[in-house]
């Protein structure tokens, strides 16, 4: 019986193992697939909390639709008819500039008449398809790429906030081939982003906001309780050894290391860097460099009375500089049924970041206050919340800065100079949840794939990687 042992279990890590398990009649001899998770849950920064009829995400939301290998996931563990499609108001987004509530609308005409553009920059903002393409491959950095396409005025006004949304990172340090390859592809391809996304503003259903019923924590769980692989939680792996015949895992309070014939790295940055130190130093460092500063949740639930204050919506993004150290807030209960009991609001606040470490040393009495006052001002709701609930992610979302992909070569070079080993997680590629599912399924068909002596065919990628070294997972799924 071959082993592969997969270190983490958030969803990049199940996901390996799941598909690796796909592939188990294939390796002489057998295959056992085994999950180590140093938490006391599988999920990793997918983590549903449910009380008293609210339920609150302390990571991600959703994913977007159209990921095969993801649907295939979901269905093969049972969660096919648990899918939770987003509410038709999640396409309403909201920024607040000059202390109103704004909306970013794709109507140009509402868009314009919305204030977040001076006639200026919306003018410029009309000459992007006659901006000459960029072509050299050269690294650049989201607010630079967004300033030279579509002027200042949009990298500071919309592409800040929105990079502050999805990253909670800084868009002037943050490499824009890796942290939006879809946009590098656009300008790539297309020559403009304007001309490479009318076309796809025709294509319906692949790529809905999706959950599910249980929240975002479901599909981790159903993968470790149905995919036909083990897992182990409380079981901090402490070191990784090469043997002739493979590898030996020591796990913390285990009196002998786990053998294993191929291992799968699939934890956070920080916590896989020290595994690979003793193997290769240059490789741990380039880990080490990828910042994951904490992001605080704080959820507040209210009454019908102030439900009527806030917009019907997805949301709202809060640009620096507006009083303000929330980064934004989603109105769940307008993106997913039964988040909130029946006429209630559930508002999830999120603070921290690259931009604001400092306030994860608030007390939890400090960041309520802090979230209610903020509530108070953005929409005039002054009584106090009917439910309260605070995450703390002290490494939250890793920060892929200046010079991230040459970075990510160099470590997935080094683990593929290792026999046997291979890495994934969403540190390194994907931070969306489908994406980093997607990416994970490829390595862990990868590591089958190796051990039955094809490396790479089964899932029709380079070997031992889960993509080519200067190309996402989100690049290959995007020209299917």
């Amino acid at each position: 019986m071959r082993r592969i042992v997969v270190v983490g279990g958030g969803i990049s890590g199940l996901a390996a193992a799941w598909a690796a398990q796909r592939h188990a009649a294939e390796v002489p001899g057998g295959l056992e697939v085994l999950v180590l998770e140093r938490d006391g849950v599988v999920g990793g920064k997918a983590r549903s909390l449910s009380r008293d009829e609210w339920l609150v995400e302390g990571g991600p939301s959703g994913f977007l639709g159209g990921r095969p290998e993801m649907e295939r996931m979901i269905e093969s563990c049972g969660l096919g008819d648990e899918r939770l499609p987003a509410e038709p108001a999640a396409a309403r987004r909201f920024l607040w500039r000059g202390g109103r509530m704004r909306p970013v609308a794709a109507n140009p005409v509402t868009f314009a008449r919305s204030g977040i553009l001076s006639p200026r920059g919306l003018l410029r903002l009309l000459g992007e398809p006659l901006v000459p393409a960029r072509r050299d491959g050269a690294d650049e950095s989201v607010w630079a790429f967004a300033a030279r396409r579509c002027g200042a005025e949009v990298a500071d006004r919309l592409v800040l906030p929105m990079t502050l949304g999805i990253y909670a990172g800084d868009a002037r340090r943050l490499s824009v081939q890796a942290a939006f390859p879809r946009m590098t592809a656009l300008e790539r391809n297309h020559g403009s982003l304007v001309r490479g996304l009318i076309p796809r503003r025709g294509r319906a259903g692949a790529a809905a906001l999706t959950s599910f019923r249980g929240g975002m924590q479901s599909l981790p769980r159903a993968l470790a309780l149905r995919g036909g692989f083990s897992v182990r939680c409380r079981a901090e792996v402490r070191g990784l050894t090469r043997t002739d015949t493979g590898w030996h895992v020591a796990v913390g309070g285990d009196a002998e290391p786990i053998p294993a014939d191929a291992v799968v790295l699939a934890g956070e940055p920080w916590g896989i860097a020290p595994l690979l130190r003793p193997l290769n130093a240059e490789a741990a460092a380039d880990l080490d460099a990828i910042q994951c500063p904490p992001v605080v949740v704080v959820a507040l639930g209210y009454g019908p009375a102030e439900r009527a204050r806030v917009p019907s919506g997805f949301g709202v993004l809060i640009p620096r500089g507006e009083g303000l150290r929330m980064l934004g807030n989603l109105w769940e209960s307008h993106l997913y049924q039964r988040r909130s009991p029946e006429g209630h609001l559930l508002i999830r606040a999120m603070y921290g970041g690259q931009v604001d470490p400092d306030v994860a040393d608030l007390t939890e009495e400090r960041l309520v206050a802090l979230a209610r006052a903020e509530m108070a001002r953005l929409y005039g709701i002054t009584t106090p919340p009917v439910f309260q609930e605070t995450v703390r992610v002290p490494r939250a979302i890793p920060q892929y800065e200046m010079g991230h992909l040459d970075r990510v070569v160099r470590i997935e070079r080094a683990v593929g100079a290792l026999p046997g080993l291979f890495i994934t997680g969403f540190g390194l590629r994907a931070i969306a949840f489908a994406d980093a599912a997607t990416n994970g399924a490829l390595v862990g068909s990868n590591a089958a794939g190796w051990l039955i002596g094809t490396a790479g065919t089964l899932a029709g990628t380079y070997p031992r990687f889960g993509c080519h070294p200067r190309e996402t997972a989100i690049d290959r799924v995007d020209r299917r």
